[in-house]
């Protein structure tokens, strides 16, 4: 978990606790960039583009289909209001990450099966998605839902530096 967290101080804004939400949430990070392409000066700005991430991390001993329901409806419902859009918004990205030692067959599936999707203004301002991941500490698996996919390498990496 410590190895986590300190991956993430690194780019994130991180809030420890669980707000009062009972959940085993460890903390929230959020991150924003802003891009922007300009001609000779900055005030003839040609685009500009704001990408965020508001993820957060949950930490139980064994996970369970309830919980992992439960943890994904709050990060939705805590992470959406956060998201402001504009013509300069590009996209938003939602994380819910879960570490546990054990998770449950039932808590696996709702994981891989669950997803969001919404798009601003037909996509001018942007749009929004649900990346989950699930770190089984004890088998060393990985699991994520068809959004997630590209955070299997970030994990993998952790565990591998993890035993070094």
């Amino acid at each position: 978990m410590q190895k986590l967290r300190e991956s993430y101080e690194y780019y994130y804004d991180i809030e420890d606790g669980d707000a009062g939400s009972g959940l085993p949430l460890e903390y929230r990070a959020e991150f924003r960039v802003r891009s922007e392409g300009y001609v000779l000066i900055k005030r003839a700005k040609i685009w500009a583009a704001e990408t965020n991430e508001y993820a957060y991390i949950f930490s139980v001993p064994v996970l369970d289909a309830d919980t992992a329901s439960k943890c994904i409806d709050y990060a939705l419902g805590d992470g959406f209001p956060r998201i402001t859009p504009n013509p300069e918004h590009r996209e938003s990205y939602i994380i819910a990450v879960f570490v546990a030692d054990v998770i449950e067959a039932e808590a696996l599936k709702i994981i891989r099966s669950r997803k969001f999707y919404k798009s601003f203004r037909f996509g001018l301002q942007g749009w929004s998605a649900l990346k989950i991941a699930a770190v089984e500490l004890e088998k060393e698996l990985i699991s994520t839902n068809k959004a997630g996919g590209n955070l299997v390498n970030f994990f993998r990496k952790l565990l591998r530096s993890e035993k070094v």
